[in-house]
């Protein structure tokens, strides 16, 4: 891999594409509807989690481009596809939803009866907590990152919990493409780093993504105040989150010939992300 390339595509298929020479926008979204009132006012109701949007516009030559045309075309398998940038261990690689904890309970609906807390440390200063009285999906509430290959990952979880409560971590193994047993790790007042992928600098990508889930079994509590993901032993205070999920294409993949002679195309493409 080279610097100027990051990892695209489905788990367990993403493949190299070059960062977009004539730029990559975004633009953080929420989903708003505005109803109208019988009164002449207005109501207006704005979704309680954000979302990104990305635009890519690339001048390169096909065979630069062959990777990005394939995932598109559906020949690596259907979305929702991963995007990853190499710069792993810059801020907190999760999602904004995540990372500020609070949103979980709008991402998990009713189950395990999600209610914010106050919290004087949070970075909203607020917290969430679940408490289950038996009503337990088997799959859990998840969120899955796509990884970096010879990249470290850590995390720190900020809360509390009774019983058995946590957030169950599981890496996708890159030969195999089959899911490791999943492992609690449990939330504290002033947690250390947790080591969820430990890699050496150019080792090979055993583990192509992480799935955390929410795990509240019966009886049991999970407090939440806030989440980093990190490729860092040294990220000890409350990051933000400026990861993003899994994204699908929003638009038709377009181009145009650029020149023949040299074989230079322009192609543009739009990515919403969906989880």
């Amino acid at each position: 891999m080279t610097a100027k390339t990051m990892l695209f595509g489905p788990l367990g298929r993403m493949l190299p594409i070059p960062y977009p020479e004539a730029g990559m926008g975004w633009d953080h979204g929420r989903d708003i509807e505005e109803t109208t009132l019988v009164s002449g006012g207005r109501h207006v109701y704005e979704a309680p989690t954000p979302y990104l949007r990305y635009k890519l516009e690339y001048k390169a030559g096909t065979t630069d481009l062959q990777n990005l045309v394939d995932i598109y075309t559906g020949v690596y398998g259907r979305g929702p596809y991963y995007l990853v940038d190499f710069n792993y261990s810059a801020g907190n690689i999760l999602p904004t939803r995540w990372a500020s904890a609070y949103m979980l309970r709008h991402v998990a609906g009713a189950w395990a009866a999600p209610v914010g807390v106050p919290s004087a440390v949070a970075l909203s200063g607020e917290a969430v907590t679940f408490s289950n009285l038996g009503q337990f999906p088997d799959t859990g509430i998840p969120q899955i990152i796509a990884t970096v290959p010879g990249q470290p990952a850590y995390l720190r979880l900020w809360g509390a919990r009774t019983g058995s409560g946590a957030v169950r971590v599981s890496l996708l193994n890159a030969a195999t493409n089959l899911w490791t047993s999943p492992v609690s790790c449990v939330p504290g007042t002033s947690p250390g780093p947790v080591a969820i992928i430990s890699a050496a600098e150019g080792a090979a990508n055993t583990y192509s993504a992480i799935k955390l889930e929410l795990y509240v079994p019966s009886g049991s509590t999970l407090t939440l105040d806030h989440i980093n993901l990190t490729g860092s032993t040294g990220d000890s205070t409350r990051l933000p989150g400026k990861g993003v999920g899994a994204v699908s294409f929003t638009e038709n993949l377009t181009g145009n010939i650029q020149t023949k002679r040299f074989d230079r195309i322009g192609l543009s493409l739009g990515l919403v992300e969906v989880e």
